[in-house]
C-alpha cells in the first residue's frame, strides 16, 4: 500500500512520506534491500536538507544491517588515442640505426571507451573488531573506433573481467587502525578470447594519525596463468603508501606512491613501474560542481625489449606524466546517483617511438553520493 501511495502521490511532500514509509515496512518485514531502494527514492523528494541528511543517515544504518550489497558504475569516454597508439607514423629506436614504419593500427586512432561494471558482496561473519564478505565482480571495457583502419576492429581491444573473492576486515590494536585482507580469483579475456587467469592475495592498512591525517599502506602478489598461448605466465608484486590530509576549508589534499615489479618468461612482459600522484579535493562547489584535481608522473622500464628480431639497447624505458580534473554534480542526482565528467590528459616518452603516445580524453560518469 505505501508503493501505491508513493505511484499515485501528487506532491513531493507525498512522495516523501510515502517512499519513508515503504521503507519502514520493507525493514519490519527484513527486506533490507528494498528497504534501501525505498530510502534512495525518499533522498529525491526530502523537503529540506535536514531532512535529506537525516534519510542518507537512514540509508547508510540499513546498507551497515543488510548482509547483501550491490555497487555500479557506469561510464563512457570520448578519447582522441583508444588503442595506446604512437604519435608518430615513424618508429625511431634509440641506438638502433634503422627507421621503421608504423602500420595505422599502431598509430593513435579516436573512438569511445565504455567501461560498466557490477559487483555484489555478501557478509559471512561479522563482531565487534572484524568481519568477513564474499564478492564477485565483472567489469566490461568496449571499444568503438571513430574510423576503424585494416587489421584493427574496437572489439580487437575490448576486455572484460570476471572475479570471486573473500575479503576480511580487521581492526587493530586501536580503533584507529584497520587492516583489510584479500583473496581473489578470476579470468581476463582481452580481443573476445581469454587472455589469462589469476590468483591475488593482497593487504591493506589504514592508520588515522589524529582528526586531519590518514596514513594507509598495502600490496598484493598476483599469479596470472597465460591462457593466451604466449608462454607469458607471470607473477605481479605491487605495493602503494599513501598519505591523505584534511583541511580547515573542507577539502582534501592526496599523495600516494605506487610500485609495481612484473617477473615473466614471456617476451616483452617483465617490467617494473613507479609511479607518484598528488591530488587536491575543493572543499566547497564551484557552480553545482564539487572539483578534483590530480597530477602524476609515471617511470615504466623493460630490463629486455624486443621489435620484432631487434634487441633495444638497454631495453625500454618510458616516462609518463598525467592529469586529470573531475567534476561531480551532486545536486543533479538521483536516487542517490550522480554523474561525473572528468578530463584527463597523458603524454609517454620513450626510447622506442611506437610508445611516444599522448591521449586526451574525456569521461561521462556515474556513481552513488552515498
Amino acid at each position: 500500500k505505501a508503493a501505491l501511495a508513493y505511484w499515485h502521490a501528487k506532491s513531493d511532500e507525498q512522495r516523501f512520506q510515502a517512499a519513508n514509509l515503504a521503507a519502514q515496512l520493507s525493514f519490519a518485514d527484513d527486506r533490507l534491500t528494498g528497504s534501501q531502494f525505498w530510502l534512495r527514492r525518499a533522498v529525491d523528494h526530502a523537503p529540506n536538507d535536514v531532512a535529506r541528511a537525516q534519510t542518507v543517515t537512514a540509508f547508510q544504518n540499513v546498507r551497515a544491517r543488510n548482509p547483501l550489497r550491490f555497487d555500479f558504475r557506469f561510464s563512457a569516454t570520448p578519447s582522441d588515442n583508444v588503442n595506446n597508439g604512437s604519435n608518430s607514423p615513424l618508429n625511431v629506436i634509440d641506438g638502433v640505426p634503422v627507421v621503421g614504419t608504423l602500420s595505422p593500427s599502431a598509430q593513435a586512432l579516436s573512438g569511445i571507451i565504455t567501461t560498466a561494471q557490477v559487483s555484489a558482496s555478501y557478509r559471512l561473519a561479522k563482531s565487534d573488531t572484524q568481519e568477513t564478505r564474499a564478492r564477485a565482480r565483472v567489469n566490461a571495457r568496449r571499444v568503438d573506433i571513430s574510423d576503424p583502419v585494416p587489421g584493427l576492429s574496437g572489439d580487437d581491444l575490448s576486455s572484460t573481467v570476471a572475479e570471486l573473492g573473500l575479503t576480511h576486515y580487521l581492526r587493530g590494536a586501536t580503533p584507529a587502525v584497520t587492516w583489510k585482507f584479500d583473496l581473489d580469483g578470476g579470468r581476463v579475456w582481452y580481443g573476445g578470447e581469454p587472455l589469462y587467469d589469476f590468483a591475488r592475495l593482497g593487504a591493506t592498512r589504514h592508520h588515522r594519525l589524529g582528526d586531519r591525517l590518514l596514513l594507509s599502506f598495502g600490496g598484493f602478489v598476483e599469479d596470472q596463468r597465460d591462457e593466451a598461448a604466449r608462454g607469458a605466465d607471470s607473477t605481479v608484486a605491487s605495493g602503494f603508501a599513501s598519505l591523505g590530509v584534511s583541511l580547515d576549508s573542507g577539502g582534501q589534499i592526496g599523495f600516494q606512491l605506487q610500485y609495481r615489479d612484473t617477473d615473466s618468461n614471456g617476451i616483452n612482459r617483465a617490467s617494473d613501474q613507479w609511479t607518484g600522484i598528488a591530488s587536491y579535493q575543493m572543499g566547497r562547489e564551484i557552480g553545482p560542481a564539487s572539483l578534483e584535481f590530480s597530477l602524476g608522473l609515471s617511470q615504466l622500464d623493460y630490463a629486455s625489449y624486443q621489435v620484432g628480431f631487434i634487441a633495444v639497447p638497454g631495453g625500454r624505458d618510458d616516462k609518463s606524466v598525467f592529469g586529470s580534473v573531475t567534476a561531480t554534480f551532486n545536486s543533479w542526482g538521483y536516487m542517490g546517483f550522480v554523474p561525473t565528467l572528468s578530463v584527463t590528459s597523458e603524454r609517454s616518452d620513450s626510447n622506442i617511438s611506437r610508445f611516444d603516445v599522448e591521449e586526451t580524453s574525456i569521461t561521462l560518469g556515474i556513481r552513488s553520493e552515498f
